[in-house]
């Protein structure tokens, strides 16, 4: 037997046709149908967070078009899941007991969450009350429970932090990450960046009046038009019919329904973006 008729000990494909590759028969369809669960689980989150924090304005009706529900689940994940696992990645690294890597990442999770806080302006008793509840659900998501119950039974301490949490733990605490986002994070990002905090704006208005009084200090505060009135307001939100103004915002940034007014788009002539106040 020469070495042309010579077995190889594999099969070869017909001329003219590739062998097929395991996996990569549907490559496209896969990314695509990923991508688009991705995008719509960060579209979901995001409407579910920016609707906890509407609601207590009595702002209702949501807008499902809006570009700012996917901004915000963007926010949302980079915070509780993408860091996390981003430091639990690189501490791994640090050769020794599992205690000593999950104490050097929840300092720099801690740390992390307290610099994002200060940039966003918070008061130092928000800052500390934000930063350990944040890291409390940071901890919570990616800490292996399985592990710790054992080791608790066991009668000894081996606590340690997974790469990725589970689906399981997702669902549960899914709905406290939303919550706790709409109630500290979000009310603090301003609105030019998809935030809950208020813009400043001047609103123009056809009437010579806003219905109510309360915005009379604010009138023409600055002069810019005499043929025209204005108003030096902050926006909260605004809907297809309705706009949701308030005439200050209170140095800690936290709002009451109370400080908000609805006025209708049909009184307003114009409003500008970020003027003074």
């Amino acid at each position: 037997m020469d070495a042309a008729t010579a077995p190889t000990g594999r099969a070869t494909a017909p001329s003219g046709k590739a062998s097929p590759q395991p996996g990569n028969t549907h490559w496209l369809n896969l990314s695509g149908l990923d991508a688009a669960k991705a995008g719509l689980s960060l579209y979901i989150v995001g409407m579910l967070t920016s609707g906890i924090y509407y609601a207590r304005f009595h702002v209702l009706a949501l807008d499902f078009t809006r570009i700012q529900s996917i901004v915000v689940g963007v926010y949302l994940i980079l915070i509780y899941l993408a860091s996390p696992a981003a430091i639990v990645w690189c501490v791994r690294w640090i050769k020794g007991q599992k205690v000593l890597r999950t104490l050097v990442g929840i300092a720099v999770l801690a740390g992390l969450d307290a610099g994002v806080a200060m940039l966003l302006g918070c008061a130092w008793i928000t800052l500390i009350a934000g930063t350990l509840t944040t890291l409390a659900l940071q901890v919570a998501l990616f800490v292996d429970w399985k592990t710790l119950w054992d080791s608790l039974r066991h009668r000894t301490m081996e606590l340690q932090l997974l790469h990725q949490p589970s689906r399981e733990t997702l669902v549960a605490l899914g709905i406290f990450v939303c919550l706790h986002f709409s109630l500290f994070w979000f009310p603090r990002i301003p609105g030019n960046f998809a935030g809950g905090k208020p813009v400043a704006v001047q609103v123009f208005t056809e009437n010579a009046a806003l219905p109510d009084s309360r915005f009379v200090d604010r009138k023409n505060k600055p002069k810019i038009n005499g043929q025209l009135d204005s108003y030096s307001l902050w926006l909260l939100f605004q809907t297809d019919t309705d706009v949701y103004l308030l005439d200050s915002l209170p140095a800690d940034g936290t709002l009451i329904d109370n400080d908000v007014m609805r006025i209708t788009k049909s009184q307003i002539l114009r409003m500008d973006y970020n003027t003074s106040p």
